[in-house]
């Protein structure tokens, strides 16, 4: 009978441990790398378009802000509403991002930028802070989680007082072959054009991107427009 409440005694003594070792690894387990594996779709933004000079002014009790201009301020009008994280400058658009995080117990992860709405609010699972305030020309953003907000990875944007091109779909200031591919890719469904990209996209201006807008960059390409 000692024998076997000694035996017992053991087990519940190293299965005690074994719990505390395991809920005292996984509550150190934290992030200590941050690596963009993919860039978002969008980095260059126009003027009018997807920022101007102003900042979002929120009264109380209101969940969404209103656009006020203000010389010099540079902010973003894709607005996150007034519980974002940075809700004054308005959200930077970073759908497309990809992210590998790197734990303290050395396992990876990727994560794929999301945003989550409720209502008239948008949060996000990746945060960002541009390392200077927001210019005209180019900007260093930093990417992290809100868990570990001292380790980060980089990428540059552009801010353009320029209004989108026509038919300038991927924003390299220029109009060709290239833009046309794109056009038709989202035609048949293989990417999906978002944001001032669709609108370049539209060249006819009827709302419905197809071969037409690709065959109406062809013809700008060639200076046949």
């Amino acid at each position: 009978m000692k024998v076997f409440k000694k035996t017992t005694a053991l087990i519940l003594a190293f299965i005690l441990a074994f719990s505390c070792f395991a809920i005292e690894s996984f509550a150190a387990k934290t992030i200590k790398t941050v690596k963009i594996v993919q860039l978002p779709a969008k980095t260059t933004f126009y003027k009018g378009t997807d920022w101007d000079y102003g900042y979002w002014k929120f009264s109380a009790g209101t969940e969404t802000g209103v656009f006020t201009p203000r010389k010099n301020v540079i902010s973003f009008k894709y607005n996150g509403g007034y519980y974002s994280k940075y809700s004054d400058i308005g959200m930077l658009d970073m759908n497309g991002l990809v992210v590998e995080v790197t734990y303290s117990d050395g396992s990876k992860e990727k994560i794929a930028y999301k945003e989550t709405k409720s209502g008239s609010q948008i949060s996000q699972n990746i945060y960002f802070s541009p390392e200077l305030d927001f210019k005209v020309g180019e900007n260093v953003i930093d990417v992290y989680f809100k868990e570990n907000t001292s380790v980060y990875d980089t990428y540059k944007i552009i801010i353009s007082e320029s209004a989108a091109m026509l038919g300038d779909i991927n924003e390299d200031s220029a109009v060709n072959s290239a833009d046309a591919l794109l056009v038709l890719q989202h035609c048949v469904g293989i990417s999906t054009l978002t944001g001032t990209r669709l609108q370049s996209a539209d060249l006819n201006g009827d709302k419905n991107i197809n071969s037409a807008d690709a065959l109406a960059i062809l013809r700008i390409a060639v200076g046949q427009a």
